[in-house]
């Protein structure tokens, strides 16, 4: 058996925990249908209703095709494996409404795909419902890190989310590698200097460092070469809704590693990401039709005055 038929079997038999009567809906880019292809494979061993649909093209940031939408709410489980992403869409989030199970793995490669199988499940769901509770209970939260980020982040208002990979009840979503814990800032409160390592189309080997001032909760200002500039002209396409901070977020898992692939760096255990853009997933109000993660590697995290990242090592277990 190989690492990658490995993995599909973790996501289908731990993740899921496919029953034979369950229908399977695989979405998937046509970019990425090696991924796909071993996945429907595998679901296919234990289900005869299994389906894999190919996507020849899907606009950024646009919601997916109607009629694929009122398929993904009729099937038990869905994969999403897409480029670019639907996690943040209204189609998932409908369909999850509507009771199916998904999985969302935007831009995975093969590499990102066979450490699934390594994933200590287990210890990822141990360390993300505690961090939740932490940051549901929280104020305040303060990031930094070695690269000069400095942000306070105020989370007084939402609850923690905890993201297992566990997908095994009816409308229960979650990303595969999966492995955080995050939560919805409070609205127009975040503040502080914000030094991107990679995500947002933006890796450690650029070598213009991008920083992101935030100011009442919105990036008011991007700067560092090439790369801030795309980032900027890229934000400015879906208004300055898309400049507020949706998200932050710590890595859990420890299988992960710092691959350039966003899905995985963000679930990297020392790392923390903030996102920009929309968060209703995450319980706020903000339903822009973008959502973009900026990652902070060696991160140190204080809840309230009290350390739980230390540039990032665990400090709590």
């Amino acid at each position: 058996m190989t690492r990658y038929e490995k993995a599909a079997q973790t996501i289908v038999n731990k993740c899921l925990d496919l029953k034979k009567e369950e229908s399977v809906l695989i979405v998937a880019s046509e970019a990425l249908l090696d991924v796909a292809d071993i996945l429907f494979k595998t679901c296919l061993k234990r289900s005869k209703h299994a389906f894999l649909l190919k996507l020849s093209h899907l606009s950024p940031h646009v919601e997916i095709f109607p009629s694929i939408a009122r398929l993904m709410k009729e099937m038990n489980i869905v994969f999403a494996i897409t480029s670019p992403s639907i996690s943040h869409t209204d189609a998932r989030r409908q369909a999850c409404r509507a009771g199916a199970r998904i999985i969302s793995m935007p831009d995975i490669t093969m590499n990102t795909f066979s450490r699934i199988a390594q994933m200590n499940i287990d210890k990822i769901i141990r360390r993300s419902k505690k961090i939740a509770d932490i940051l549901s209970m929280a104020k305040e939260a303060r990031l930094s890190a070695p690269n000069g980020t400095e942000v306070f982040i105020p989370i007084k208002k939402h609850k923690g989310y905890a993201d297992t990979g566990i997908v095994d009840f009816p409308g229960a979503f979650s990303n595969l590698p999966a492995g955080e814990a995050s939560i919805a800032p409070d609205e127009g409160l975040c503040r502080g200097q914000l030094v991107v390592d990679s995500g947002m189309g933006i890796n450690s080997k650029d070598q213009d460092r991008v920083t992101i001032i935030l100011k009442e909760g919105r990036a008011v200002r991007i700067s560092g070469g090439p790369a801030a500039r795309k980032l900027s002209q890229y934000l400015s396409k879906f208004g300055s809704d898309s400049r507020l901070v949706a998200e932050f977020g710590i890595g859990t898992n420890d299988a992960a590693q710092i691959s350039g692939c966003t899905l995985e760096d963000e679930k990297v255990l020392g790392t923390t990401h903030v996102a920009l853009g929309n968060n209703i997933s995450f319980g706020g109000t903000n339903n822009v039709p973008v959502h973009l993660d900026a990652i902070v590697f060696k991160s140190t995290v204080e809840i309230d005055g009290k350390i739980i990242l230390d540039r990032g090592k665990l400090a709590i277990e």
